[in-house]
């Protein structure tokens, strides 16, 4: 299959994935119904300013979201959410962290007891104002594209079994077939939405076709759709873990 033919196809599938599947607003952080429902607007990408000037993120992917402090440190946590409220339950560092965003002073305080954490938040000019501390916070919407990719990855296999996919910032990447294979490691780039995994040695002359894997980058469904990834294998779905 040539590289126009497969980004073709994997067009067709890639927009067959996007179609919203029933149920979906019963997902554990969407929070009530009618007037006590969550606005659909909050289940994206927001970034916004600290107090003490450092960046933030909020990232929700259905009933997860990640509180990401800087550009490598992601700490999935649960949440509900309603109309005006969100509640985070979580980590006590991690829930810690999210109140040093609205008063820097809570960095140091003691919160192994805490179990959750609550703000507020509305929208306004198309922005997300979250508040809480007696400090407001206005965060922007980012596109689901800016979404890092360093993570682990897992595919079902469809001769059975599993395999798993480590990528980092540094543009390295490892996979393994789950449970129990050996690491095979390589490079990947990303351009838009396509991407190019390379497994092929890094002194090699004429590289192995073979070894060489493309793909695109469904950021709205947070999965690689990958061409042929082995011997008997065609298009491989690799989902985004956000708990391990």
């Amino acid at each position: 299959m040539n590289r126009k033919t497969f980004i073709l196809v994997l067009g067709t599938v890639w927009g067959t994935l996007l179609v919203p599947q029933t149920g979906e607003s019963q997902l554990f952080g969407r929070g009530g119904r009618g007037d006590q429902a969550a606005d659909e607007t909050l289940y994206q990408r927001w970034v916004g300013m600290q107090i003490n000037t450092l960046p933030i993120w909020l990232d929700f992917f259905g009933d997860s979201m990640l509180v990401i402090s800087d550009r490598s440190a992601n700490y999935p946590v649960n949440f509900r959410a309603t109309r005006r409220e969100i509640t985070v339950y979580g980590e006590p560092e991690v829930l810690r962290l999210i109140a040093a965003a609205f008063n820097s002073n809570r960095a140091a305080d003691d919160f192994s007891f805490r179990t959750q954490y609550t703000f507020t938040y509305r929208f306004s000019a198309g922005r997300m104002l979250i508040e809480a501390e007696g400090t407001t916070i206005t965060m922007s919407p980012q596109s689901v594209l800016a979404r890092p990719l360093e993570a682990t990855w897992r595919a079902d296999l469809s001769g059975g079994g599993q395999m798993e996919l480590l990528m980092d910032r540094q543009g390295n990447v490892r996979y393994r077939n789950l449970p129990g294979g050996s690491w095979r490691w390589g490079k990947w780039e990303r351009a838009g939405r396509e991407m190019v995994l390379d497994f092929n040695p890094s002194n090699v002359e004429v590289p192995d076709s073979s070894r060489i894997w493309l793909g695109i980058y469904d950021a709205d469904g947070q999965q690689l759709v990958m061409e042929s990834v082995g011997e008997g294998t065609s298009i491989t779905i690799f989902k985004r873990i956000i708990r391990r």
